[in-house]
């Protein structure tokens, strides 16, 4: 084995434990939320599926290049004045205000609709729906979660401990998710010479498993 490749193999490593761990995370999070939701009947493997593979790919993926970006503009912004908990708040900042509404939000509901067999128009409309009250809850759990993770976690645990805190969060947004992907399947229009689709009928409990998730997440920023 090369110089070079040996210098790159714990890279490596660490890219497909973070990927592996993010990904198991996400699948854990769905399955408990669809056990919530469904009280007992068949969980969605697709939706599960969906729900690892953006997770593993994106969090476990895309986020452990941007972890190491952030700590570098937050020392570029802040050079001599730079301390841990100022170069926490300008991550934290750069994540939550330019990472999570333009890309990671979008992404998650564009890609997560696509993997489950739903059109484009469909994923853009659950998109749409769900946006603004996904990011708001998004702030209130993880402003606070990433100014410690980035002022007190060294960088190379970032990811796991994003993935950690991901497993109380994608329980949040797999209920989010699922909720507007409802919502879409019932205002499909009729189909002329078809009949029309019915409403799917309401889940008992959905509603306040779901507020339930949401005021923990919140509960827990807060405490």
């Amino acid at each position: 084995m090369s110089v070079a490749l040996r210098a790159r193999w714990p890279r490596a490593l660490r890219l497909a434990r973070d990927v592996t761990l993010a990904g198991t995370s996400g699948a854990a999070a769905d399955l408990i939320c669809q056990g919530v939701e469904s009280a007992g009947s068949a969980s969605d493997s697709r939706r599960t599926a969906a729900f690892a593979i953006f997770t593993g790919v994106y969090v476990g993926g895309v986020c452990s290049g941007l972890y190491g970006l952030y700590p570098r503009i937050a020392a570029r912004v802040l050079k001599a004045r730079a301390t841990p908990r100022l170069e926490g708040a300008v991550c934290s900042a750069l994540d939550n205000f330019l990472h999570v509404p333009l890309t990671y939000i979008p992404t998650f509901y564009l890609s997560i609709g696509m993997m489950r067999g739903e059109s484009w128009e469909s994923s853009t409309k659950m998109l749409r729906d769900s946006w603004g009250e996904t990011v708001v809850t998004c702030w209130a759990f993880w402003i606070p979660a990433q100014f410690i993770i980035f002022s007190k976690v060294p960088a190379a645990l970032r990811v796991p401990a994003v993935a950690a805190g991901d497993f109380a969060w994608n329980m949040v947004l797999s209920f989010v998710a699922n909720r507007s992907s409802l919502s879409v399947s019932a205002d499909l229009p009729a189909v002329p010479g078809l009949p029309a689709v019915p409403a799917l009928p309401a889940v008992p409990g959905i509603a306040e498993a779901g507020e339930f998730l949401h005021d923990a997440v919140v509960f827990s920023a807060c405490a």
